[in-house]
């Protein structure tokens, strides 16, 4: 019987030596890469094959992270890593900086100077993400506002009341699709003059910003966001009415104080909306929704019937406890020529099931002709104004069960 024989590594055919990762292509080297979102790390990472170990210099998206690391040598690991770079045009530039120690650097001159290369290099895709705790004021070049290739554009800059975004009066971005703005201090109308600005515009996100009146009009917005996602005593000063006008706009996603809830909203193509009023609950305190007078109280209800009217053609409606809570206030409810959600399809209610809030409950579907889903989920608050009886019986069953 022949015995069974192994090769030694040393008697291996030079085919078993071969550095397999050399071979790879290196538009699959990229996509290996594209999944380390550090930049430090895919350096690194260089040293798992000779071929690999200027691959970086190529890479189309380039995303960096401080991590709390030193912040001087963050600026320049950044700063040479773009001046290493082959000279080709990138996809992507992702920056997180974050400066706990409110070092003396020139955040925003240090900005510039990236900005600069990523539109030289026709960038398609640029997110700035900023946490520092002391003011700040950005003012990127004139070239970042009218880049013909930017179509992607996120702009998180610390504080949201120490970060004030000034904005060129010149501005072209025609082919910029997304916008995501957080945490920043922004001019009205310079604001207004930017959206009418980008005719290719399909997404806006704007969350914790300060401005004043906002008019956003664009006939190729599908998707809107306005989100704070806090509440505190000043935001109802600091946090003013928005004008939307977007014809073909598809989904509507508010998060807001009943104060800001002043949206004039013109589209004929609303699928989707969603609404979460946020109050605050605080003993003594003036803002407090369960302690103001009935005068306000029945203004924001009276507003928020009038956002009703606004979702006549939305197949699919979330509203939060508190929408519900606020709208059981208005008066004659059952007994006013109510809004018709003449197409809705799927409605989803949060409520604190009191007495006022079953009525609001009973009413939304009965506007609602062409209903097949609905969903009641029973939110618990310590703070929220106690029921005085309990609905959650076979009225509502019934309405579950004859609408599903």
């Amino acid at each position: 019987m022949e015995e069974e024989t192994t090769d030694s590594p040393e008697s291996s055919s030079p085919e078993s030596k071969e550095d397999r990762f050399s071979l790879l292509p290196n538009a699959l080297i990229h996509h290996i890469l594209s999944f380390v979102d550090d930049m430090r790390i895919t350096v690194q990472m260089s040293i798992l094959s000779n071929r690999w170990r200027h691959i970086w210099r190529s890479l189309p998206a380039l995303t960096f992270k401080n991590n709390l690391i030193e912040t001087n040598g963050f600026r320049h690991f950044v700063t040479t890593a773009l001046m290493l770079h082959d000279d080709i045009d990138i996809r992507t530039l992702s920056v997180l900086w974050i400066d706990p120690l409110n070092t003396d650097i020139d955040i925003s001159d240090v900005f510039n100077t990236w900005v600069l290369y990523a539109v030289k290099r026709k960038v398609k895709e640029l997110l700035f993400s900023v946490i520092v705790y002391k003011p700040q004021v950005f003012e990127f070049p004139e070239c970042v506002y009218n880049c013909k290739s930017l179509t992607y554009l996120h702009l998180y800059l610390g504080s949201m009341y120490h970060s004030t975004l000034r904005l060129p009066e010149s501005i072209h971005l025609p082919n910029l699709k997304y916008v995501k703005f957080e945490a920043l201090h922004l001019n009205e109308v310079l604001m207004n003059e930017f959206f009418t600005s980008c005719p290719a515009l399909e997404s806006v996100t704007i969350k914790d910003c300060i401005m004043g009146d906002l008019e956003i009009s664009s006939h190729t917005l599908k998707y809107f966001t306005l989100a704070y996602s806090s509440f505190n005593g000043i935001v109802s000063n600091v946090a003013s009415p928005v004008l939307l006008f977007a014809p073909n706009l598809e989904v509507f996603d508010i998060i807001c104080h009943p104060s800001q809830l002043c949206l004039v909203i013109r589209s004929k193509s609303l699928v989707k909306a969603d609404v979460e009023i946020i109050v605050q609950e605080k003993r003594n305190n003036p803002y407090t929704y369960s302690e103001l007078p009935g005068e306000p109280k029945d203004m924001y209800a009276k507003a928020m019937m009038l956002m009703l009217e606004k979702f006549h053609n939305v197949k699919d409606l979330t509203l939060s406890s508190r929408f519900i809570q606020i709208i059981s206030r208005s008066p004659n409810l059952s007994k006013t020529q109510p809004p018709q959600l003449a197409n809705l399809r799927c409605l989803r209610l949060h409520t604190f099931l009191s007495k006022g809030c079953a009525q609001a409950i009973f009413y939304l579907p009965r506007i609602s002709p062409k209903i097949e889903s609905l969903s009641v989920r029973i939110d618990k608050d310590c703070f929220a104004e106690q029921p005085t009886e309990l609905y959650c019986d076979e009225k509502i069953l019934k309405i579950i069960g004859s609408q599903g």
